[in-house]
Parts: C-alpha cells; sequence; structure tokens
C-alpha cells in the first residue's frame, strides 16, 4: 500500500530478508527489470516511473466473495509502522513483503484486504470485493485497515460519486461513510472507542447511539 518506489532507508541486514519489489528510487524500468513476482499467476506489478505511479492489475477472473490470495507465507510482522505497512489491530502492524504492496488506495475498491486475527497470519488475505476481470487494477480502501495514515495523501482514484478526497485513515472518517466500506474488526472497534469519548456539544446522545448502532452491524 501506499506504493512508491523510494530509496530504501532500511538497514542493510534488514533489507536483505525485505520485499525489494519498492526500492529502486522511482526508476520503473530499473525495479520491472530487477523485480521477482512472488504471485506470478495472479497479478503482475506494472512499474512506472516517479512516486506512486506503480499498480497492480489481475491476470484473472474473480467474483465478488473470491479468495485472491492469502498473505501468507510473505507477509510478517513489521517493528513499526511505516507507508508500506498494513494495520493489523490497534498497535500492531505487517510488512506485506509481496507484490500485494501494489494494491493500491481506492474509495471505490474492488479487493479488500481482510484481517481475521492480528495475531494469526494464515486469517490475514485478499478478497473480492465485487466482479474483478483479469487486466482490471486491484485497489483497497485503505481506510479499512488504517487508523491514522504514516503518509496522508490526497486521494486521485477518480471516482466521481464515492471519492472521500484527503485519505488520513478511519479516524477522520464519519461514520456514516466508513460504515458503507468494509472494514476490519480493529478499526470499527477504535472507531466506537472514538464515538464513545466524543464530548462535542454537536453531537446528541441520540446520535451518538445511533453510530455506535451502525459500528455494530
Amino acid at each position: 500500500m501506499m506504493t512508491s518506489n523510494p530509496t530504501s532507508s532500511l538497514p542493510a541486514s534488514d533489507s536483505e530478508t525485505t520485499y525489494q519489489g519498492h526500492l529502486t528510487a522511482g526508476d520503473g524500468a530499473l525495479a520491472s527489470r530487477l523485480h521477482k513476482p512472488t504471485h506470478p499467476s495472479l497479478v503482475q506489478v506494472i512499474f512506472n516511473n516517479g512516486s506512486y505511479n506503480s499498480h497492480l492489475i489481475s491476470l484473472q477472473n474473480f467474483s465478488k466473495g473470491d479468495l485472491i490470495t492469502p498473505f501468507a507465507p510473505h507477509a510478517d510482522f513489521a517493528k513499526t509502522k511505516s507507508y508500506s505497512t498494513v494495520q493489523t489491530g490497534k498497535d500492531t502492524h505487517i510488512e506485506l513483503n509481496s507484490d500485494l504492496l501494489y494494491c493500491n488506495h481506492s474509495c471505490d475498491p474492488n479487493v479488500a484486504f481482510v484481517i481475521g486475527d492480528a495475531k494469526d497470519k494464515t486469517t490475514w488475505k485478499a478478497r473480492a470485493e465485487k466482479e474483478i476481470k483479469k487486466g482490471d487494477i486491484l485497489t483497497f480502501f485503505y481506510p479499512s485497515t488504517e487508523w491514522q495514515m504514516s503518509q496522508p495523501f490526497d486521494c486521485a482514484c477518480g471516482s466521481s460519486t464515492h471519492c472521500l478526497g484527503k485519505i488520513d485513515g478511519a479516524h477522520s472518517i464519519a461514520v456514516e461513510t466508513l460504515t458503507k466500506y468494509f472494514v476490519n474488526q480493529h478499526i470499527l472497534q477504535l472507531k466506537r472507542q472514538q464515538v464513545e469519548v466524543n464530548k462535542s456539544t454537536t453531537l446528541s446522545a441520540h446520535q451518538k447511539e445511533e453510530q455506535l448502532k451502525l459500528l455494530s452491524k
């Protein structure tokens, strides 16, 4: 996620064991030459020059609800949150370490990143949110996993009816909007906590109750 091709800031010892697909300083041609696909029968990374310009396409057809791929065996726990990590719990994050890193954000996504259990790698997976055709660009809704982005950005998904504009994680999205999407349980829990402690005088007790109901569905 937040895919770009930055110069690696990892120590050499970490870089040797970390997915290398995005460490080519924005050189799309170099990235393409050096790249070793992790899911060659499922997806393909389309490398472009510059930051945040590469993307992921499907090499197969999927129906809504289909499993695209588990994150295992590539994904692993991350020591710190970064632009490339995926949040799995209140304070836990993972590195995908695979081509799924290039599944960019959209406010009208066709993929869901599903985190069943923050501690159980076998429950992490990518699932089709709608019908996907071979050649389609794959996207997911970043706030479905991220409470607060390490690098907020202005969305360029191009959705005329769904685009939320600034993407900074679920913490800044209205409950009524957030609950229109598939959202993982840790995000719903954090949103419930946010609503419960909200002392805003503009939110009545009834409105708070209605928001909590939405988050409990």
